[in-house]
């Protein structure tokens, strides 16, 4: 496989991730420039991930009938739609509105980018480096994310955070129009039963917790960052660098572990420290100020970095080569279905703690606990 095919669909990730993250620093200036209420503020970021989780097992096995080419092409246009929409959107329901539509784009191009990969790789191990690559390209997204938003929110306006995308998307669909291929699809193989093993079921259980708790951390961290401790958009998404950064270098790093050693070792590592950030919760105090959550960043970051191309890598192995749009679809369903539900719990646990320091503590508890259950169902079930 190409290294500029393997850039591209790098580059689908890329913008699915960017929209998780780079919209978290506008939230403050998105409720107060539409005049919306908490709630509506927490539904320009639960609005795409819903969407997004509840479409993607639908668009991942659409593309192993239809070919994962369409799909790629599809969601891009799409997704660039919407992003223009939410760019001039004068009003919260418009704005939740079209962030459901990029979620719509993203539940076709996330499965089908990782399914080009996987249908590009015979060797298991090669597949694996290719993994932690596109995993990797995922987690700079998330690095990117904070502090392009703040950026952009503090030289222009949130509308810019949406934008964005448009160039990216201009400079890369014509760029996946010639370069990603077409596959046949036997409609014989569409039809034989899959076996639902522990193996597969493990690596999603394992890769919804994981987004639970990461994606929940993140948000309280940025609000610790933005509220409570009034920093500007900028400056918060650069003090998020400990836990960004670490996600971006290590997707690699992961990807080449798992292809010498198997999943179960860098997943291992990566939740028990996971595990430790979340207790290191407890130590912030009322009159705490930044260094307090450095140790929190740290271990996510470094965690997260292991875990996340270990544990996809694990769910696509799960299921045969012509099946990986399913296999995908069904991974990102649990990754982000279950994330959506971390940031809603996360974001309710702080809303209604006495203060946002006690708050804090209870997800500690409850990040920690989570982690460590984790840790067991990957060693039962992940090789």
């Amino acid at each position: 496989m190409g290294s500029m095919l393997l850039a591209l669909l790098c580059g689908g990730i890329f913008l699915v991730q960017l929209d998780v993250t780079v919209v978290n620093v506008a939230l403050p200036t998105i409720r107060t420039g539409l005049d919306t209420s908490a709630s509506g503020q927490q539904w320009v970021v639960s609005g795409y991930m819903i969407t997004l989780a509840g479409l993607l097992l639908v668009c991942g096995a659409l593309g192993d009938r239809i070919g994962h080419r369409r799909s790629v092409l599809a969601g891009l246009m799409v997704f660039g739609c919407a992003s223009l929409v939410c760019g001039i959107a004068p009003n919260i329901e418009l704005l939740v509105a079209a962030r459901a539509l990029q979620g719509v784009g993203a539940a076709l191009l996330l499965p089908g980018t990782l399914a080009v990969i996987t249908g590009q790789y015979v060797d298991s191990a090669a597949r694996a480096r290719a993994v932690g690559i596109w995993a990797g390209a995922g987690a700079l997204a998330l690095v990117a994310g904070p502090i392009l938003g703040g950026v952009l929110v503090s030289g222009f306006s949130w509308r810019a955070v949406f934008l964005i995308n448009l160039p990216i998307i201009a400079l890369v669909l014509p760029m996946a129009w010639r370069m990603v291929p077409r596959r046949r699809t036997d409609r014989r193989e569409a039809h034989v039963r899959l076996r639902i093993g522990p193996a597969l079921v493990g690596a999603n259980v394992v890769s919804g917790l994981m987004n639970l708790v990461g994606l929940g951390t993140l948000l309280a961290l940025t609000l610790y960052l933005q509220e409570h401790l009034d920093q500007s958009a900028l400056r918060s998404g650069l003090e998020l660098l400990p836990v960004l950064l670490p996600l971006a270098v290590l997707g690699p790093v992961s990807g080449r572990i798992t292809a010498r050693y198997g999943s179960r070792l860098p997943m291992s590592f990566g939740l028990a420290l996971g595990a430790i950030g979340s207790f290191c919760l407890l130590v912030v105090r009322p009159d705490s100020r930044y260094g307090a959550v450095i140790p929190v960043e740290i271990c996510l970051g470094i965690g997260m970095g292991l875990l996340t191309a270990a544990v996809v890598h694990a769910a696509i192995a799960a299921l045969p080569p012509d099946r990986a749009g399913l296999a995908s679809g069904v991974n990102n369903t649990a990754r982000q279905a279950v994330g959506a539900a971390g940031v809603a719990l996360y974001s309710a646990v702080l809303s209604h703690s006495a203060t946002f320091t006690a708050g804090l503590h209870t997800l500690a508890w409850v990040g920690g606990g989570l982690w460590v259950v984790t840790l067991g169902i990957t060693w039962l079930t992940v090789d």
